[in-house]
């Protein structure tokens, strides 16, 4: 896969006449794709708090047909839905344009007898309402036809089951040219690096298949699984079974979560019994669990018999489609985080986007805010599909998350293959965590989210940039909005502003004293500058802390 990933695209459409079991078709559709399913019906009777029976009755069917325009306007802007419409939906010119922006419109066809056969016990159908409802029923195919055929897909359902019609959507959209909400079931994603090149897979259950996409290259490889104490029996436990089976000699490293393990300390400790159960320059390490595992894992790696392979697999958002990509490898001192470190490329990042269902919801919003840096640096439209559709993203809807990491993968690791030393452009991954990371360092026992501190420094080093008229006025606005329906707006009432102003100063992005700082001129454009000073940035500090 080299393209870049599309968003989910807005929808997929079932429309067609009553009783060709569009409403049926969407709730199974929902349930396998673990998408949204939406009856517009079922919209405008909740709007309208009555049955469109009344609507029909009272109003009359052209006041129903605004409200179907009006329903599909509020849809128009959202994505990863199944969307039901009614009966007379594609009528209307409008209707059928704001369809086609949305996915691709598959219509489902009955015959005359089929439809009255299913509809026979309902007295929910106003068009039916009649002596004469089989020549109505007639009548109404007939004018509707060439209506119907506006659509992008026709399935005739007259023999079919349910679950056989729902096969046959399937079947319809998952090659859509536009981009449908079916993503394919493993995301491959390589990272150009010349002879330290690898993959990024992104997937479901890939947990169990680490040993097969990660094969030894001979039977009793030794591999060490690095993880911490939360995880070892939630993942990388299976991560191990994994392994043996593929034919691995796996060995199973345990260290207390938290920051507080990434030292040098717990880094020696890790090498000592590496060496204890024989591990060699043929070994090799896999970190299991979120960024602090990665970081730890990757140095002992690193350092360890001058250098052993080693595969990342994430289990946290942030580590996800942050830390896990780009051979960033460190410890921490007292004095900053990450001062002692390396640059180790991976073999493999391994990504099961399952893990993330067991996350806290503080977890998961920290590791939201790298995708909101991302999406400002490099993807206008990825800011955008936050914005419209956060609460699905925040209820961790499986394709939006899947499009969210893969694509933030490939942000990332574009801007990695362009400089994977960290000696230039690739700063602009650094947006937000100059202050972020001095906020999150001068922080009481580390209070803050990774994720909450980089929200912060986001906002407040594109304050500085819009006033510097370096940024458009709407991007500290946008970004501020953003964060905040995301959660990622913390309490910073224990952050001493005079600790963070020392955790800046010894930020190892400063060279010579000066600083490249990367500022966002409009959302999804990002450039170096040095017209901000540490001054600026002392003063943006002494603002957000009061």
């Amino acid at each position: 896969m080299t393209g870049a990933l599309r968003p989910p695209a807005g929808a997929i459409i079932l429309a067609g006449f009553m009783g060709t079991g569009k409403s049926v078709v969407a709730e199974l559709l929902s349930r396998r794709w673990g998408l949204r399913s939406v009856d517009t019906d079922a919209m405008i009777e909740k709007q309208v708090g009555t049955s469109i029976a009344e609507i029909f009755a009272t109003r009359g069917e052209q006041y129903f047909r605004d409200l179907e325009t009006e329903v599909l306007t509020q849809l128009a802007g959202q994505r990863g839905l199944i969307i039901s419409t009614g009966g007379g939906m594609l009528l209307r010119e409008r209707n059928v344009e704001l369809l086609r922006q949305m996915g691709p419109i598959v219509c489902l066809h009955a015959s005359a007898d089929t439809i009255m056969e299913r509809t026979a016990a309902s007295d929910e159908r106003p068009l039916l309402d009649r002596p004469d409802a089989e020549s109505e029923v007639r009548r109404l195919l007939a004018e509707r036809e060439a209506a119907y055929q506006q659509a992008d897909y026709h399935i005739v359902t007259d023999e079919l089951s349910i679950a056989q019609v729902t096969d046959a959507v399937e079947e319809a959209v998952r090659a859509d040219p536009r981009g449908c909400v079916l993503a394919p079931e493993l995301v491959e994603i390589p990272v150009e690096l010349g002879d330290d090149s690898y993959t990024i897979y992104v997937g479901k259950g890939l947990l169990e298949a680490v040993g097969e996409i990660a094969a030894p290259e001979q039977q009793g490889q030794r591999a060490a699984v690095i993880t911490d104490d939360n995880l070892e029996e939630l993942y990388a436990s299976a991560v191990v079974e994994s392994l043996e089976r593929a034919g691995w000699d796996a060995h199973l490293f345990v260290v207390p979560s938290g920051e507080g393990s990434k030292t040098l300390v717990t880094a020696g400790q890790l090498c000592g019994q590496l060496a204890e159960v024989g591990l060699d320059r043929s070994s090799v390490v896999f970190a299991v669990g979120g960024g602090m595992v990665g970081d730890l894992a990757g140095f002992v790696a690193a350092v360890f018999m001058r250098g052993l392979e080693f595969v990342q697999v994430p289990t946290t958002l942030l580590a996800q489609v942050d830390a896990s990509v780009g051979g960033k490898v460190a410890v921490d001192l007292r004095r900053a985080k990450n001062l002692v470190g390396a640059f180790h490329q991976p073999q493999a990042v391994i990504i099961d986007i399952e893990t993330l269902s067991t996350l806290s919801d503080s977890q998961f919003r920290s590791g939201l805010a790298e995708v909101i840096k991302h999406a400002a640096i490099a993807d206008a439209e990825m800011f955008s599909y936050l914005e419209q559709d956060l609460v699905q993203v925040m209820a961790r809807d499986p394709v939006s998350l899947k499009y969210l990491v893969a694509h933030n993968c490939q942000i990332k690791a574009g801007v990695v293959a362009a400089d994977p030393l960290e000696q230039g452009q690739r700063a602009v991954l650094n947006f937000g965590h100059t202050i972020g990371h001095a906020v999150e360092r001068a922080a009481p026992q580390w209070q803050l989210s990774h994720g909450e501190a980089v929200a912060v420094g986001m906002i407040a080093e594109s304050e500085v940039a819009v006033r510097k008229k370096l940024s458009e006025p709407d991007v500290a606005e946008r970004l501020r909005r953003l964060v905040t329906e995301a959660g990622l707006q913390p309490d910073l009432s224990g952050v001493d502003a005079e600790g963070a102003w020392t955790a800046m100063s010894a930020d190892k992005k400063l060279r010579g004293g000066r600083l490249r700082l990367p500022v966002v001129p409009r959302i999804g454009q990002v450039i170096l500058t040095d017209q901000i000073q540490l001054t600026d940035l002392q003063e943006a500090i002494e603002r957000l802390l009061g």
